[in-house]
């Protein structure tokens, strides 16, 4: 098995996953301080380029299959889930893939493609606008329901990691628009452009409540028979109001929002691992996000017995009998009692937040509580008995991202 995005939660949980299950585990590495790469769990580390870099990065990937090839490739990022997909039949030559083609890929990571698919699979998305020109955006832009989000349309080839922007008013989201529109146009000259536009589009901005944003996550195989799913909910974020959570909790299952992600592989002809994230917009959930590839709180569900490395294993090697027994073991078995977070990050966090007053005292008991309270049955997203360094390397890489990013954050 070879893996990238090193730093990422993801994949963390997927080299030890593997390593288990006695897998010979690599991991490809574009940073010194890629969490992953440190595991005693994996066997070897390759350096290659940035995963953004495109032609770079494939020519070293390919340059590794040739050296070894039968290795198992699983996407881990919104960028290697475009290469991989993009570039499979040269892949296929040296290694092991088991994800749909390019199209299916497109319709998921072009967001605006992927409410067109979730309306015909008779999902609730969310509402959006898709202005062609700043002429047709001043047209607009009196009309629209503020708070407005301005939405990247897709994450691939995106110099910042961010969610989108939050706009009040008209004068902010022209303003806005054209900042965002100006930074996303500026790209390396080695990267190729995806099909899709680099135009943003617009949503209604939804201030989540105490539902929170719950998560669908699961496996399906490519002949629809075998699905299995967990569900989730992300209780507290790295930014406000948008951003990547930090702590999650497991929640009971709810056979109706896994159907409806069900219905929505199957519009889309995906099969795989996947993450598609809710959140209450009216009378019902809604989809606003769908993520084909390892997510960030995997290793919460392979805490919960769903092994979703392992069974993206089976489906790329064609083990179809493994497989079957493996998913049915999943459905079998679910630990509600789970809960996953970034301890590093949420203490520091925490204590940003009380230095510069932006946290209420009771907010700050609370989650000290909760840490305390979920102790027992807590899963870190780095941290490890048995397996300390990428914990090490990862509260590294968070102090200096901080340290990098200190004037945005405090603001």
């Amino acid at each position: 098995m070879l893996l990238a995005s090193p730093s990422f939660g993801g994949t963390i949980a997927a080299v030890r996953h593997l390593a288990a299950n006695g897998f010979d585990v690599r991991v490809l590495s574009s940073e010194r301080l890629g969490a992953a790469a440190w595991s005693r769990c994996a066997s070897s580390s390759h350096r290659a380029p940035p995963e953004s870099d495109s032609r770079r990065f494939l020519d070293r990937l390919i340059a590794i299959g040739e050296a070894e090839p039968g290795q198992i490739l699983l996407p881990t990022s919104d960028e290697t889930t475009w290469l991989y997909a993009k570039y499979a039949e040269r892949l296929e030559r040296h290694f092991r893939l088991g994800h749909p083609s390019i199209s299916v890929i497109g319709r998921i990571l072009d967001k605006n493609l992927l409410a067109q698919a979730a309306a015909r699979a008779g999902i609730g998305f969310l509402p959006s606008w898709d202005p062609l020109d700043a002429d047709e955006l001043r047209v607009l832009a009196p009309t629209l329901p503020y708070p407005v989000l301005i939405k990247p349309r897709t994450h691939v080839h995106r110099r910042r990691n961010d969610k989108g922007v939050v706009v009040d008013t008209p004068g902010e989201l022209l303003e806005q628009y054209s900042v965002f529109v100006a930074r996303e146009q500026v790209r390396g000259a080695a990267t190729p452009r995806a099909s899709w536009p680099v135009r943003p589009f617009l949503q209604p901005f939804v201030k989540v409540g105490t539902e929170g944003v719950q998560s669908i996550a699961g496996f399906i195989d490519r002949t629809g028979d075998l699905f299995v799913t967990r569900r989730s909910i992300k209780v507290f974020q790295r930014t406000r109001p948008l951003g990547v959570g930090v702590c999650y909790e497991s929640l009971p299952p709810d056979p109706l929002l896994s159907n409806a992600v069900y219905a929505l592989c199957r519009e889309l002809g995906y099969f795989g691992i996947f993450e598609v994230e809710f959140l209450s917009f009216g009378e019902r959930p809604t989809v606003i996000d769908f993520n084909p590839r390892l997510y960030n709180q995997v290793g919460l569900d392979i805490g919960r017995g769903m092994p979703l490395p392992l069974l993206a294993c089976l489906e790329a090697l064609g083990d179809e009998v493994a497989l079957r027994g493996a998913v049915e073991n999943a459905q079998a078995e679910n630990d509600n009692q789970k809960v996953l977070y970034d301890r590093f990050t949420l203490r520091a966090l925490l204590l940003l937040l009380a230095a510069t007053s932006r946290i209420s005292q009771e907010d700050l008991a609370y989650w000290r509580s909760w840490i305390k309270r979920n102790a027992p049955h807590a899963i870190d997203v780095a941290a490890q008995k048995g397996d300390p360094m990428p914990g090490v390397i990862h509260s590294l890489s968070e102090t200096l991202l901080g340290l990098r990013s200190i004037r945005r954050v405090l603001r």
